[in-house]
């Protein structure tokens, strides 16, 4: 098995309040799709309870590097009393949805990801000296890269919800928005 660096390890962002999770999704992914990087979704769960929906959702992104690293971006997202309310907006009424959500983000360094270098003993000693003294700082500047990546994910993610601050959920609409 190839070598797996923590890097960048639970980066955690948390907002209660409105905001719309449709929109928030198309970020995450367009995100990631601009930048060429691949998806892997680990897990997808849904609750329904009495206080609102809970959903857990665990999605890994991957992006080669070189023929030898692989950039893995874990990211968790923790939902919490999920509810659907209405905001007004330019004078329109909008569907938003209510709750508190909660962002883990982790990012890897996969070294040896095609494990080419673990067919005898010999080789994986090789790979240690490899990577512990030749190659270390050709890959320093891949942990910085990935550093760079994930912080500025968190920075997207933040002005995101950021733009739903000002917002608050209306019972009744006023009598000037239609």
């Amino acid at each position: 098995m190839g070598d797996v660096r923590i890097i960048v390890d639970h980066l955690k962002l948390e907002y209660s309040g409105v905001f719309n999770t449709k929109d928030m999704f198309k970020l995450i992914g367009t995100w990631f799709n601009d930048r060429f990087i691949q998806k892997r979704e680990s897990k997808n769960f849904e609750q329904n309870l009495a206080d609102g929906k809970y959903i857990e959702y665990e999605i890994q992104y991957w992006k080669k590097i070189t023929d030898y690293h692989r950039f893995i971006y874990k990211l968790r997202l923790l939902m919490f009393g999920l509810k659907k309310v209405e905001i007004v907006e330019n004078d329109k009424k909008i569907s938003v949805d209510q709750g508190r959500a909660l962002f883990y983000l982790d990012g890897y360094i996969e070294f040896d990801y095609e494990h080419r270098w673990e067919v005898a003993p010999m080789l994986q000693f090789f790979r240690v000296l490899y990577d512990k003294f030749l190659y270390k700082f050709y890959t320093e500047r891949f942990e910085q890269r990935l550093t760079y990546d994930m912080h500025q994910l968190y920075d997207t993610l933040e002005r995101f919800f950021n733009m739903y601050r000002h917002y608050r959920p209306v019972t009744k609409v006023p009598h000037f928005a239609h």
